[in-house]
């Protein structure tokens, strides 16, 4: 068990975590770039605005009371305002807009905060914390001897404890992670069948499909086979992974494409696609029928002509790409451009600094073989010091040397005791599910980095799995650093 000592220390540097945060995106970052926090505040405080003259209004958007057309009444006064509130997506098809939730959240804790930064951090600050603390208590047990090595890297890790450190999705889905997994134990693994158990596990599954319902994608399935493995005394547990999982993955993608017409193979390629549009920028448009981009520096390729509305007219004889509403699988390049017909500006966005180089992804079954290796590589190295492009970068890049160094300690000073089969196919699994999921639809590392946070204790379980505890013993400096 965690003395209050350690936990309390843990807690300190989370909150200078916090402040860590803070520092770099609202004091130090040029331009006056301060990122998804600050969005996601004004958009919560567009909302929260509407409580002090129209509470009916507020209680409406924040419970969800309310259509996405243009023609409902809480359109012109408040979602126009939201950039980040978005409309309707490919990803829209199977799961709802997580960044509403986030908005939601915070409108709620400003009825309480009135906008204080530190009130909205220290929030989620708890929030997180609970989560971690909860994803610890659920493995302990598989570690005796390491655990307090074990609370480290599920608490200090570097970049998570600077990613659950700011006002975006990352802590609310960390404490969603450890909430369920430890929830779903109790119930399915060590057969605790109690009502706050089972309440809490649905109340998780909720709030993951409307935050980042991927996560709930990725890591049902081995759990499942992780109780399973354990109860039926699977032997050989590695191709049980395998075979279930291929076989359940594949029916579901099948069944969602053949009863309920939802392409999730279509929705991954278009996912890919628009993120390495944006990675190399552009200016985007859309109208009924075409969804198209101009490159960045082409501002004379159109004209407005209602900039109230955002309305443009292309020119002719320009380059551009663009795909058809109805089939978004295929981009149609075109060299000279016949189409005079007016378009909906969407977005003006610069060249990605962090932008990585990979191939556009195809409906095809060669393209994912070509593109999957290379997706999971870069979650796993990326950023490494020579592609590095801002100070965030380099230190993902150290943290990145260090997690190596850890697999080579771990390795070299292994315990010559066999170590848990079920939980370390497991972890696996959920490594690869995830840094293959991220990597073939993320081709910028600053979001490869935030996104891959939820999966990094399972990531360095692995290693620490074979660590020889009694090396933890003999070594002074180790010694003195976890006393």
């Amino acid at each position: 068990m965690l003395s209050f000592k350690f936990l309390l220390g843990i807690i300190a540097l989370k909150l200078i975590g916090c402040f860590a945060y803070y520092w770099f995106y609202f004091i130090y970052s040029p331009h006056g770039v301060k990122g998804d926090s600050s969005d996601t505040l004004m958009a919560a405080e567009m909302m929260y605005k509407a409580f002090s003259h129209n509470k009916a209004d507020f209680f409406k958007m924040l419970f969800g009371l309310h259509s996405d057309l243009i023609t409902d009444p809480l359109y012109e006064p408040y979602f126009k305002h939201i950039d980040d509130w978005g409309e309707s997506d490919s990803t829209s098809e199977f799961f709802l807009n997580d960044n509403r939730t986030s908005i939601r959240l915070h409108a709620f804790i400003m009825l309480f905060s009135k906008g204080a930064y530190a009130t909205h951090a220290l929030v989620l600050l708890i929030i997180s914390f609970i989560g971690q603390l909860a994803f610890y208590k659920t493995f302990k047990s598989y570690f005796e001897g390491k655990e307090k090595l074990l609370a480290i890297l599920i608490f200090l890790t570097p970049s998570v404890l600077f990613w659950s450190s700011g006002i975006l999705k990352e802590p609310l889905a960390i404490a969603l992670l450890g909430l369920f997994i430890y929830c779903f134990h109790q119930l399915f693994v060590h057969k605790l069948r109690k009502a706050k158990y089972l309440i809490a596990l649905l109340f998780c599954s909720l709030f993951f499909i409307i935050l980042k319902p991927y996560i709930l994608v990725i890591i049902i399935c081995p759990l499942v086979l992780f109780a399973l493995s354990k109860h039926l005394r699977v032997k050989r547990i590695a191709v049980f992974y395998i075979v279930c999982m291929t076989i359940i993955y594949s029916a579901g993608v099948l069944a969602l494409k053949c009863v309920f017409h939802k392409d999730v193979i279509n929705t991954i390629v278009v996912r890919q696609n628009d993120f390495i549009s944006l990675s190399k920028g552009g200016i985007f448009f859309v109208n009924e029928h075409n969804y198209l981009r101009l490159e960045y520096n082409t501002q004379a390729g159109y004209d407005m002509i209602d900039s109230a509305k955002n309305v443009c007219q292309l020119h002719p004889h320009i380059s551009l790409m663009y795909w058809d509403l109805n089939n978004l699988r295929d981009t149609i390049f075109v060299s000279d451009n016949k189409d005079t017909s007016l378009y909906t500006r969407l977005l003006v966005c610069k060249p990605a600094g962090s932008g990585i180089n990979m191939e556009r992804l195809q409906y095809s079954f060669a393209s994912f073989a070509k593109l999957l290796p290379v997706s999971f590589f870069n979650v796993l190295c990326r950023p490494f010091f020579l592609d590095a492009h801002s100070a965030a970068e380099l230190v993902a890049s150290i943290e990145n040397l260090l997690f190596f160094l850890f697999f080579v300690l771990c390795i070299v000073f292994r315990a010559k005791t066999p170590v848990n089969k079920n939980l370390l196919v497991f972890c696996i699994s959920i490594v690869l599910l995830s840094f293959l999921l991220i990597g073939i639809t993320t081709t910028v590392e600053g979001a490869i980095v935030r996104y891959k946070i939820p999966f990094i204790p399972f990531l360095l379980m692995i290693p620490l799995l074979y660590l020889d505890k009694s090396v933890l013993l003999k070594n002074k400096l180790i010694r003195w650093l976890l006393a």
